[in-house]
């Protein structure tokens, strides 16, 4: 049994917190018992480490991978943003934190700021974000956006 791995401290964690952190990238629906039975810990040794996880911010958030259809988002884009000015930065960043069409932001190396990736219902949604959100409140000088045909590969499952 590896319930002897229990006494590792707080700060620290090894393999076997990452194989309980796999399983739950992989099924989130998981129940103690199934995810003790994986990684071969009984589902209280099980349940502290994923707690433990959590509590120390390596495992950020338990969710479900929902159909952007579904959520009427089947329109992807990734748009590349300007901000002229180095005192925008903060109050972009707040604002596009709180945008739920923003999946993602990632400050850049290039001519360019930022890139987001987007997720609207239409063309017509992006763009109102580009024009009335990112041009119109968020102090954006310059966008580039390239639309998404297809996706052969779109997994989330690490997260900065």
């Amino acid at each position: 049994m590896r319930d002897r791995f229990m006494s590792i401290q707080n700060s620290e964690h090894d393999d076997l917190d990452r194989m309980i952190a796999g399983c739950v990238m992989q099924d989130a629906a998981l129940t103690s018992t199934q995810l003790g039975e994986k990684v071969g810990l009984s589902s209280s040794a099980a349940n502290e480490r994923l707690r433990r996880l959590k509590q120390n911010g390596y495992v950020k958030k338990i969710t479900a991978l929902v159909s952007a259809e579904f959520m009427d988002m089947a329109l992807c884009a990734f748009i590349f943003v300007t901000l002229d000015k180095a005192e925008h930065h903060k109050g972009f960043l707040k604002a596009v934190g709180g945008n739920k069409s923003i999946l993602e932001c990632h400050h850049v190396t290039g001519e360019h700021s930022y890139l987001l990736k987007v997720r609207c219902s239409n063309t017509k949604a992006l763009e109102g974000l580009i024009t009335d959100f990112l041009k119109g409140q968020c102090n954006v000088s310059k966008t580039m956006t390239q639309i998404v045909l297809s996706s052969h590969k779109d997994e989330s499952l690490i997260v900065d």
